[in-house]
């Protein structure tokens, strides 16, 4: 009899321990689902992405997108464009895109815009989460979990 409620208490005492783990375990993976979705839909997406998109992800402007990656040290306005500074220039977060356009005056112009790469985009994104500020989708996650 002893030694049977020894083995049962032994076996309470492990299950306890295995619902604690489960539980631990239950709470990453809910706190994980959030970057896990953003990331896929990040990396799903090969394409060049403007400001204005990474922006709206934030239920940001790209306005204030561009002063807060300024204020960060990440760019800095030249003319009409925006440009990475030298230490993260060569990282591949972004491409310049070119187009012409007929202007009022009849002429053909040209427009340099910088879009970022989708390995730029997660670069903002970590960025912005290292100073406690998600993307929309997940503080939606974040109130449902």
């Amino acid at each position: 009899l002893i030694s049977a409620l020894t083995s049962l208490k032994a076996e309470r005492e492990r299950n306890a321990e295995l619902e604690e783990t489960v539980a631990i375990q239950s709470q990453q993976i809910a706190e994980l689902k959030p970057k896990a979705s953003y990331y896929d839909l990040v990396l799903n997406n090969k394409d060049l992405v403007s400001i204005s998109v990474i922006a709206k992800d934030y239920g940001w402007s790209a306005q204030r997108m561009n002063e807060y990656l300024h204020k960060k040290g990440v760019q800095y306005k030249r003319q009409k464009i925006w440009l990475l500074y030298q230490r993260y220039a060569e990282k591949g977060y972004t491409s310049t895109k070119t187009h012409s356009y007929l202007g009022s005056d009849g002429d053909v112009h040209i427009s340099v815009s910088t879009c970022w790469t989708q390995k730029g985009r997660l670069f903002i994104y970590d960025l912005l989460k290292s100073d406690g500020i998600l993307p929309m989708i997940e503080r939606r996650f974040a109130e449902e979990a």
